[in-house]
């Protein structure tokens, strides 16, 4: 049950920090500090002061960089690789906790999993759910782009803080909600996506025959005006003496 609990935890700030990669990181920083959250300790330096301020003007630098058009697809490339290592570090920190030992049967404290399962575990759930978030968030950034010319990207963008901020409380207060909607919207974001590739995958296919077929027409018209030009002055020359 704990194991379950701590996927479920780490399931949903991983996935938050696919839409905003320090937002999760800021508000678990909080929570740990104010002990609403258990990390391992191995990751208790999310509660100190130096990471709190740390996160806290990255996620101020965050929000405000994605309110911006085009200026937001810039901060995409640096967020796509920064994604998948906070939901890994965010993953591992909910499944390499301590348990608490029992005192009538005088059992020790042990670990949750061990510190190699729980990485691993980590870097391959966390990393994987950060990054199909990101992977969705871009592609629906991109088709905002292209169909409003960036107009809609700042409402894009305050849409996925807010979602960001939904899905951090719901990991640290409710996390079997949290666990339950990522795992069920997981694969249908991650069928949007493909359906969002496949359509712009056949935009620019569409596209680059329309430019195949202007150079072609562009060369015919060239090829069509040098012979009527070699016509033209074939038919003025001097004329041949008697």
């Amino acid at each position: 049950m704990h194991i379950f609990m701590a996927l479920c935890a780490g399931l949903g700030l991983s996935a938050a920090c696919g839409l905003r990669v320090f937002l999760p990181l800021f508000v678990a920083s909080i929570a740990v500090r104010a002990d609403m959250l258990v990390v391992g300790p191995s990751f208790e330096w999310l509660g100190a002061t130096p990471a709190i301020v740390l996160f806290g003007t990255a996620t101020v630098v965050e929000i405000v960089g994605f309110l911006v058009p085009w200026v937001d697809h810039a901060l995409d490339l640096l967020a796509a690789p920064l994604a998948a290592i906070a939901g890994a570090v965010l993953m591992t920190s909910q499944l390499d906790i301590m348990m608490p030992g029992d005192v009538a049967s005088a059992l020790p404290a042990a670990p949750l999993l061990h510190p190699a399962v729980a990485w691993s575990l980590g870097i391959i759930v966390g990393a994987m759910t950060a990054s199909g978030v990101e992977a969705a968030s871009i592609a629906g950034r991109v088709s905002s782009s292209v169909l409003t010319i960036g107009w809609l990207n700042p409402i894009y963008g305050m849409a996925e803080t807010v979602l960001a901020v939904i899905a951090t409380l719901l990991a640290v207060w409710v996390p079997v909600i949290a666990g339950g909607i990522v795992l069920l919207l997981l694969p249908i974001v991650l069928f949007a996506v493909w359906r969002i590739l496949a359509w712009r995958r056949k935009q620019r296919k569409a596209h680059e025959q329309k430019l195949q077929q202007a150079r072609e027409r562009i060369a015919t018209s060239i090829s069509h005006h040098a012979d009527r030009m070699g016509a033209a002055s074939g038919g003025t020359g001097p004329s041949p003496s008697a």
